[in-house]
Parts: structure tokens; sequence; C-alpha cells
């Protein structure tokens, strides 16, 4: 994430991108518990004419190229690429595929055979809360200081990527201990 005058914003160019400390290695134990990894996000910076398309295809593959390079894996990723404000006319629209709206996840969930009911929704904004309690899922916020308001609106709040897998675990394991005690 990029800090700019209006906000923070995603990378603009594969040199500005950088993986979060300890994203791959919550990615990895995800993996290892056997759970699909999906990435929702929006990225209107296309939209907004700050870069063009091909910058994000070239930063999603390097963020690829790192993940396998620490034995990490996206089985899938969603991108929203509208904005209600765009400058490039074909990306302008107000749609329900950008978050807090659900569009995202229930594509990923039709295209990939997945159940949301009992999935996780993990996120770094308020928006991403909204969206995953939308469809059912439960919630993990991530971030070290994550504004009072937005703690509220998520199930579990987590300092980084590592600790929402690890929590996972727990919360998949208590899971099946109550599933196999209600038998």
């Amino acid at each position: 994430m990029i800090v700019t005058a209006d906000g923070p914003d995603s990378p603009r160019s594969v040199e500005e991108f950088r993986l979060l400390a300890g994203a791959a290695q919550g990615i990895r134990a995800l993996n290892q518990l056997g759970l699909p990894v999906v990435l929702v996000s929006n990225q209107p910076g296309v939209a907004k004419g700050k870069f063009p398309a091909n910058n994000l295809d070239a930063i999603t593959e390097r963020m690829r190229e790192e993940l396998r390079a620490q034995l990490a894996t996206l089985d899938a990723i969603y991108y929203c690429l509208h904005h209600p404000q765009a400058v490039v006319p074909e990306y302008q629209a107000i749609c329900d595929c950008r978050k807090p709206k659900s569009g995202l996840l229930t594509q990923a969930a039709r295209e990939m055979n997945l159940e949301l009911t009992g999935s996780y929704m993990v996120g770094d904004q308020p928006r991403d809360m909204v969206a995953g309690k939308t469809v059912g899922c439960t919630t993990l916020l991530v971030g070290s200081d994550p504004e009072p308001a937005s703690v509220g609106d998520a199930d579990h709040l987590c300092s980084d990527l590592g600790a929402a897998a690890r929590l996972i675990a727990e919360l998949k394991t208590v899971g099946a201990a109550r599933h196999i005690e209600g038998r």
C-alpha cells in the first residue's frame, strides 16, 4: 500500500510493490490447512487514470512470483477495477463487485464452487468486513492500529496475516471438535 495525498493507494508499478511482512507465511499456512486462498481487491487505479491496466497485470505477476518463491499460493485473484468517479469511461460504474458490496466474493464462490458460510474474510479495511459479513463469512480485521469503529464490524482482530492464519487454524480445530462432539 502506498500513502498519497488522497490517502492509501495501491502500488502503481512493479517497483512500488512489496509483499507485506508475514503475508507469504500466512498464505502458506492457509495453503497447508487445505483452504482455498482467494484474493479479492478493489483496484481502482486504472479507472482513476493513475496507471495503465498492464501495470496491474505486471504487479499481479510479481506478487505471484514472490509468493511462489516462499512456497505460498493464491488459488484465484478477483479485482474490481470500477470506480464511480473514474476518468476512464469504461470503468466508471457503480457495481456490485466493489467492496463493501459482495460481488467479488459471490463470483469467486460460484466459479470455484466455494461455500461462503463457514469461510473466512481477512481484510484490512472496514469495507472488507462488511463484504464478508454480507455473505456469512467469519471476518478477521488485520492491522496493528485499526480504527475503533471498524473493529466493531469484525469478528476477530489480528495484528497481521500470519496471526490471522494462526487464528483460522484454531477456529477450524474448535469447529471440528464441536462437529465431532455434536454428531
